[in-house]
């Protein structure tokens, strides 16, 4: 049984930890990372309250076409080749705010925030903005400690690429369900990430599971820790050397469950290719440029049937 690795952001090795994490599991528990218990808390406070909402109340702020705002039960369908329905999840999504009137708008994924009103969920809208705030120094933080980890420091640090990133805060509430693997039903099918790399808060119910050497492992929940991941754009910087690792959610408890993925990407209009460090004429560049636009919006077509991304409808024709 594989042990999930620890990487301690505090200390002097973690980009060392960070690489034979990465190399090896794809996954991995970060401890000192420096986002309060208590604010935490509080973001755990606040999302059980809105999603113990009557359906009604939360369809108020459906997501829009943007993708902020609520999503429905079943809605995402992350493994359709195998699932028989969709995910045994509801979720929120916030991201960097994008007001209307921004030149930024002519791109997909991109756009206003939807929240509850103040009337029903007073601090809801401060408590989310002040963790998505938290998150962003804390991602770009662990990016960069990536690049370091691949032979590549200081390659985020250019203009143009985490200035404007992609920066989505999913509140998930997993319905008291029991999985049935045979029959189809997941609380999230199997997947990779789309992106460059998830910070995952949870509770303290289980359910996670990754896909290592031919097999699913549980990942227990820690308090203490963020589970972090690396998506498949980090398998491209890396040119494979990093592994995104397929890995879903399983209900065994019948338990609800909720959890908070925080999902960090460079700009939309960022190129996406092979880190020179990890290329070489052994071992030539596996992966076609790309930009972190492009890959998303094709991701999101696939796996959310509500999405529709703002006109124009494809990252080529904004990059």
């Amino acid at each position: 049984m594989v042990a999930i690795p620890e990487v301690d952001f505090s200390s002097p090795n973690a980009a060392e930890q960070l690489r034979r994490a990465c190399t090896d599991v794809g996954f991995f528990y970060l401890v000192h990372h420096g986002i309060s218990d208590g604010l935490k808390a509080q973001v755990y406070k606040e999302m059980a309250t809105f999603f113990r909402q009557p359906l009604e109340e939360k369809q108020k702020v459906l997501a829009n076409k943007y993708m902020r705002g609520y999503t429905l039960m079943n809605e995402e369908t992350l493994d359709p080749a195998v699932q028989t329905r969709g995910d045994t999840k509801e979720g929120y999504y916030i991201c960097r705010h994008v007001p209307l009137h921004s030149d930024e708008m002519k791109l997909p994924l991109h756009g206003p925030n939807v929240f509850p009103e103040r009337e029903t969920l007073p601090t809801f809208q401060e408590t989310m903005e002040k963790y998505h705030a938290a998150m962003c120094e804390l991602g770009f933080s662990v990016a960069r400690l990536f690049a370091e980890a691949a032979g590549a420091k200081g390659k985020f640090d250019g203009p143009g690429l985490f200035d404007k990133p992609m920066a989505a805060l999913r509140l998930l509430h997993y319905a008291p369900e029991k999985s049935d693997v045979d029959a189809g039903v997941f609380g999230a099918g199997a997947h990779t990430d789309y992106g460059l790399i998830t910070l995952l808060s949870t509770d303290t119910t289980g359910g996670l599971q990754i896909f290592h050497e031919g097999t699913w492992v549980d990942v227990p929940p820690r308090e203490d820790a963020f589970v972090v991941n690396i998506g498949d754009m980090a398998e491209r910087f890396t040119n494979g050397s990093f592994k995104s690792t397929l890995h879903r959610v399983v209900n065994v408890s019948g338990k609800e469950r909720y959890s908070v993925p925080f999902f960090y990407e460079p700009n939309f209009t960022c190129q996406v290719e092979c880190f020179p460090s990890c290329v070489s004429e052994q071992n030539p560049a596996k992966y076609p440029p790309t930009t972190s636009g492009q890959h998303l919006v094709g991701m999101y077509k696939q796996t959310h049937a509500s999405f529709e991304a703002q006109s124009p409808t494809t990252a080529d024709e904004v990059v």
